[in-house]
């Protein structure tokens, strides 16, 4: 297979596991939640403190000023 159609086929397969997982994830009832380090962006390597369910991995909100010094005690 050449590299242009390896590189196109393996974005769609992107495309539709992304879909899959913000359908998961538009489902999940979020009853628990932790406060986590995680990636800013897919491509950054910049790391940001939120609340992300523990199930279905979805950033749910920035937590406050005493969260967040609970976090980092």
């Amino acid at each position: 297979m050449a590299k242009s159609k390896k590189v196109s086929s393996l974005i769609e397969k992107k495309r539709i596991i992304s879909k899959e997982i913000k359908d998961l994830q538009n489902k999940c009832v979020h009853f628990s939640k932790s406060i986590k380090s995680i990636k800013e962006h897919e491509a950054s390597s910049t790391f940001v403190i939120r609340w992300v369910c523990n199930d279905c991995e979805r950033i749910m909100n920035i937590p406050n000023k005493q969260e967040l010094n609970n976090y980092l005690k």
